[in-house]
């Protein structure tokens, strides 16, 4: 044969052993490299990972899956939803001096309330699912509204300073957005408060206020453990008439008649 480089042995075949030999050699070299290179891939994503939970909790300032976590990483202000259920009819208005409607006029209460399925300001998925077995405050806010932009921070220190009842959970749903009429965008205000609950969006037409019957705002809409309707108010609302009604709808109780 000619052009063989092969090693030859003293019996004229080729050494069957000599590639082998030099394999071994090769990988002896490379195992060590591969392992070396490994080890600082795993490194460097290790790093990365610790580098971007340090972004988003130092950064914000907020923790993982609260509004204001959401508002720090905001890719949108308004977003599509969907309102499964009945709506709501227009909330009646208020005796002058009461915070809530009058439950024996109001034909809301008793009603199934919609369930909401939507997002927040970083695309993360917020459900209402009002038949769940949880008691919820539903906040209907504008970022525009002054009444909102005291009423927001005031229940944020009365959640901070431990009053939310176990098992109650307070939803913001962020509403009539309009880029013209100041503390925009939304998100910004929303994570300069440290807003905790969960906060979704309405979309551009105010499709969840429009079904939840809203006529000003804030708007507040309880619900019980079992999806029910059973109080509902608009305006500013002082946290020594919040506070005893929701322990009412914690307690199962009429949350109007805790005041």
């Amino acid at each position: 044969m000619t052009g063989s480089s092969h090693k030859r042995d003293p019996h004229g075949g080729a050494d069957p052993y000599s590639k082998l030999s030099h394999a071994q050699d090769r990988r002896r070299r490379t195992i060590p490299m591969v392992i070396g290179g490994t080890v600082v891939v795993v490194a460097i994503c290790a790093i990365v990972a610790i580098l971007a939970t340090r972004s988003d909790d130092t950064d914000s300032g907020a923790a993982a899956g609260t509004g204001a976590a959401a508002a720090a990483n905001a890719e949108q202000e308004t977003a599509d939803i969907t309102v499964t259920g009945e709506p709501l009819p227009s909330m009646p208005e208020m005796a002058p001096g009461s915070y809530f409607t009058d439950t024996s006029t109001d034909k809301a209460i008793g009603m199934p309330a919609p369930s909401i399925d939507g997002s927040s300001f970083d695309g993360s998925p917020v459900k209402v699912d009002t038949g769940d077995g949880t008691p919820r405050v539903i906040v209907f806010v504008a970022h525009w509204c002054p009444h909102c932009q005291k009423e927001v921070p005031e229940i944020q220190q009365w959640i901070d300073d431990g009053n939310l009842p176990k098992g109650v959970e307070i939803v913001y749903v962020s509403t009539g957005v309009a880029p013209e009429r100041g503390n925009y965008p939304v998100s910004d205000w929303i994570e300069k408060e440290g807003v905790t609950p969960k906060v979704v969006l309405d979309d551009d037409q105010s499709a969840a206020a429009s079904d939840y019957g809203l006529s000003g705002f804030p708007y507040f809409v309880m619900v019980d453990g079992q999806g029910k309707v059973v109080a509902r108010g608009s305006g500013e609302i002082p946290m020594d008439v919040f506070g005893p009604a929701v322990d009412a709808l914690a307690a199962g109780q009429d949350p109007t008649a805790a005041s």
